[in-house]
């Protein structure tokens, strides 16, 4: 009797284990998921303003970038709480995480490499047309 009752208790706790392990963002309340698109979004726009500023400023690349991601590193960590608090599972939190992250990053150093890239285009053009103008 005892084995029988050990085991019942064995396979619900494994269970309880199994379903919390498999809760997904789309497991979560309508609100948690509009917060969750609401972070996201927020850090998208966090990144494109930052990086729209640094250009401005016309800062080293790298230096910005660094800026930039750490700026914006808060809602990533709003968005591991959340995801956290609603019982997620803990993998797939922080895949989640990583992702955004280094989406962002990627995109952050592809738009700043193709503005150095204009900047740089546009210089020698205008070199040119300073050569050309000296000629005649």
């Amino acid at each position: 009797m005892k084995k029988i009752l050990l085991l019942v208790a064995l396979t619900t706790s494994l269970s309880a284990v199994a379903e919390e392990n498999l809760i997904t963002p789309a497991d979560m309340s309508d609100d948690a998921q509009h917060k969750m698109f609401e972070i996201s979004m927020d850090y998208n726009k966090c990144m494109m303003q930052l990086r729209l500023d640094a250009s401005a400023q016309q800062r080293q690349v790298q230096e910005a970038a660094n800026e930039i991601l750490t700026k914006c590193e808060t809602h990533l960590d709003q968005l591991n709480e959340l995801l956290t608090a609603n019982n997620v599972n803990h993998d797939l939190v922080v895949s989640m995480t990583k992702k955004l992250r280094s989406r962002g990053a990627r995109e952050l150093m592809t738009k700043s490499m193709n503005n150095m890239a204009a900047q740089a285009s546009a210089v020698i053009n205008a070199e040119k047309i300073k050569a050309e103008e000296a000629q005649q």
